[in-house]
């Protein structure tokens, strides 16, 4: 999904077919970054960076891996029908 919005595409996201959330791509650098940032840091959305991104060592992390057998798929259906 997000490889579809890095190229600028707006992603929708349903739960049994109704739409909950949208993730789109958002203009860091134009003149409205910072009051967007703001809001949604107020709205507790998001919080702020403790420090800047260190990609080298964020992208030299181990990958996660399921336990053999285990499917995505299901682990996420088992999540959402805990929380219903």
């Amino acid at each position: 999904m997000l490889s579809e919005v890095r190229r600028g595409e707006a992603v929708l996201i349903t739960h049994r077919g109704r739409p909950v959330a949208r993730i789109e791509p958002c203009d860091v650098d134009g003149p409205d970054a910072e009051p967007a940032m703001a809001e949604i840091v107020r709205r507790g959305v998001a919080v702020p960076p403790r420090a800047p991104l260190d990609v080298e060592r964020f992208l030299g992390r181990p990958v996660a891996r399921l336990t053999k057998g285990a499917r995505a798929s299901e682990i996420i259906v088992a999540e959402r029908a805990a929380r219903d």
